[in-house]
């Protein structure tokens, strides 16, 4: 276990809606850098490798991503420069310093058929090019024996969603809506995980300072949900009135596939609470 009032701990993707959050969290308790995309392009090798062989720092936490789901289905390069070959760069240079190295990945590097979920041992099977790109990414990390995988699901913060076209997440989104719409259509045949930010960057703070193995870890919110069962509870906690509407996924239509069952069981670290306690602490001061 590396001394904890010594730690220099690098965010990547520090001003984005995890990063936000893990930043808050870490404040006061390491030697914390912040960088973001004005820091550092981490798609440029070179640079990479330079700016952080002068940090020297012991911890790398990589919120960075390409997270259009849909975009990335047109501009499958940008997707795999950024979630793949940028996580290859970071990882090698993780390598030569030394450092843990903790990286966030999707629940779509699954195919969504197994309805009994996906532990931390399932075999990836992803069906659209996010999913790929994000996988690609986790090969590199796996590698390392300072990495640390986390896969999460369904993200929700205070914080801007960087990177979304409508730069919002979910539950925002519910409630925007609701203000211009006399009713509204929910997706309710995709279940997952709906998971905070403040919920995650606690577990990852704990991951860090704690003596865990290097691996794959599955944090998430308990227990699984439906999309417009989220937007119900929202609704319920809100006393919002608009009307919601059930919908399959035939009904809306993206560019992207999405996995229908994607819901992550977490069987090696502490479960988090459910997503209702968290989703009403969300909502108390938003």
């Amino acid at each position: 276990m590396l001394p904890v009032d010594k730690l220099k701990v690098l965010i990547l993707g520090a001003t984005g809606m995890l990063g936000t959050d893990i930043a808050h969290e870490l404040a006061g308790k390491y030697e914390l850098y912040l960088w973001d995309k004005e820091e550092l392009d981490i798609t440029q090798e070179k640079l990479v490798k330079e700016k952080i062989h002068n940090l020297l720092p012991q911890v790398i936490i990589n919120a960075t991503g390409y997270t259009n789901v849909d975009g990335a289905e047109e501009e499958k390069d940008i997707a795999m420069l950024v979630n793949a070959q940028a996580v290859k760069y970071i990882t090698e240079v993780a390598q030569e310093v030394g450092a843990k190295l903790v990286h966030f990945s999707t629940e779509y590097v699954f195919d969504g058929k197994n309805k009994d979920g996906y532990d931390e041992q399932s075999i990836p099977n992803p069906i659209n090019v996010y999913g790929q790109s994000k996988l690609g990414g986790e090969k590199h990390v796996l590698n390392y024996d300072k990495g640390y995988l986390i896969r999460t699901s369904w993200l929700y913060g205070h914080a801007p969603q960087v990177g979304k076209p409508r730069g919002m997440n979910f539950i925002d989104t519910m409630l925007k809506l609701a203000e211009t719409e006399p009713t509204i259509k929910v997706v309710n045949d995709q279940f997952g995980k709906l998971t905070n930010t403040q919920d995650l960057a606690q577990a990852v703070s704990k991951l860090i300072s704690g003596d865990y193995a290097p691996g794959i870890y599955h944090l998430v919110n308990e227990s699984e949900v439906t999309w417009f069962q989220v937007a119900q509870e929202v609704f319920k906690i809100k006393n919002i009135t608009t009307p919601l509407q059930p919908i399959t996924s035939d009904q809306y239509p993206t560019r992207a596939s999405r996995p229908a069952y994607a819901v992550l069981l977490n069987t090696k670290f502490s479960k988090m609470r459910s997503w209702q306690e968290a989703l009403r602490d969300y909502l108390k001061i938003s």
